[in-house]
């Protein structure tokens, strides 16, 4: 009996055990941090150790004959120009020459309409003059036409060559680019399986650990890798898995789904079998089974802290939780009314010492008094 109360009091000022605790995750989570922090420089630093240097650059691939299509292309681009300012120029002028000529043939016509008939127009100097200055701009603007369609003609082969130039050119960098794509694709891989050699192993020690000293005084350094290494190998390498179409990351999320589903369900059923185990059980057992600090956390909700159902509805003076049966409330000699699992009485000070109340089996042992 008084093993028990000795129990329950050392429960009892957990305050510093509280505090201690919160500063032991304050400690894991720090060196968590830190860890990831070194991690992710170590994680950076992979990306150049397949080969020494940076991933694969496109202009790695490009070959001899790439080169000279292009040397080629810029060639052939500045001689099109050229011809292209060429033609500009002869459009210019043609257009010059055909307005000159649009315009004398207008004042022509009007000079016509207006000038009485000699009765023979060859032996008219002036008529005859601007009939032959109307045929020679007609044919300067004639001319100009046949230079434009002249270049016109000898920009068709070239346009022709640069066609041919730029499917070459298409052609090259689509190999060009299927080199680059298997390379990257292989150094990915590569990266990725340094990166797996590494976080694989800082996982599998990090369970080792888990399950040898979790318990240990040092726990919390053994937390603190164990989320430094969850962290590296589902959060900094999932980002380089390779992808595959989307396959990869697809399958390894149904893969995750479908475990943390089986880990839920039998988590909820090994809850609800191990409830149902405890109701089996008699109060005392039933009693030395709940966790002092769950009882305190339960008290103020009103919750009974073996079913985690509210008792309170059967009334505020209720003794015992309407849903399983569990005796919450002793009432010390003192007459003082306690929570069963106080290990000392709020009325006088003292160990609860029990009496029996209407309808309490006196068989059952006191949680507080336990042994």
């Amino acid at each position: 009996m008084s093993n028990g109360i000795a129990a329950r009091t050392n429960q009892a000022y957990s305050r510093p055990a509280r505090l201690l605790r919160i500063a032991s995750w304050i400690i894991a989570i720090a060196f968590a941090i830190f860890l990831n922090m070194l991690g992710s420089l170590v994680i950076r630093d992979l990306m150049y150790a397949p080969h020494g240097g940076p991933p694969p650059d496109p202009s790695q691939f490009s070959d001899a004959a790439t080169a000279q299509l292009h040397a080629q292309m810029h060639e052939v681009q500045l001689q099109r120009d050229a011809l292209d300012d060429r033609i500009e120029n002869t459009r210019i002028a043609h257009e010059r020459a055909d307005k000159l000529y649009m315009e004398a043939r207008d004042s022509f016509r009007n000079w016509i309409a207006t000038r009485q008939a000699t009765g023979d127009s060859r032996n008219d100097p002036e008529l005859l003059a601007r009939t032959k200055r109307l045929d020679d701009l007609q044919a300067s603007a004639a001319d100009w036409q046949r230079k434009q369609n002249a270049l016109s003609d000898e920009a068709r082969p070239i346009d022709a060559h640069l066609a041919q130039l730029r499917i070459e050119i298409a052609n090259a960098s689509q190999a060009t680019n299927k080199r680059y794509e298997a390379a990257t694709r292989h150094y990915e891989l590569v990266v990725f399986g340094w990166r797996l050699a590494l976080t694989l192993p800082l996982l599998v020690v990090a369970v080792w650990l888990f399950i040898r000293f979790r318990k240990s005084r040092y726990w919390p350094f053994v937390y603190g890798f164990g989320l430094f290494a969850s962290t590296a190998f589902f959060v900094e390498l999932v980002p380089y898995l390779p992808s595959f179409g989307g396959y990869i990351r697809v399958l390894v999320g149904v893969a995750l789904t479908v475990f943390a589903g089986i880990y839920t369900l039998r988590a909820f059923q090994k809850y609800v079998e191990r409830k149902r185990a405890e109701l089996e059980q008699s109060q005392t057992e039933r009693a030395q089974g709940v966790d002092y600090e769950k009882a305190l956390s339960t008290y103020p909700k009103k919750v009974c802290p073996s079913c985690d159902k509210p008792w309170h509805l059967g009334g505020e003076q209720a003794s015992y939780c309407i849903h399983c049966g569990l005796n919450l409330f002793r009432v010390c000699a003192c007459g003082g009314r306690n929570f069963a699992f106080f290990p000392f009485c709020n009325q006088c000070g003292e160990p609860v010492r029990e009496t029996a109340q209407p309808g309490t089996a006196g068989s059952d042992e006191h949680p507080a008094t336990r042994s």
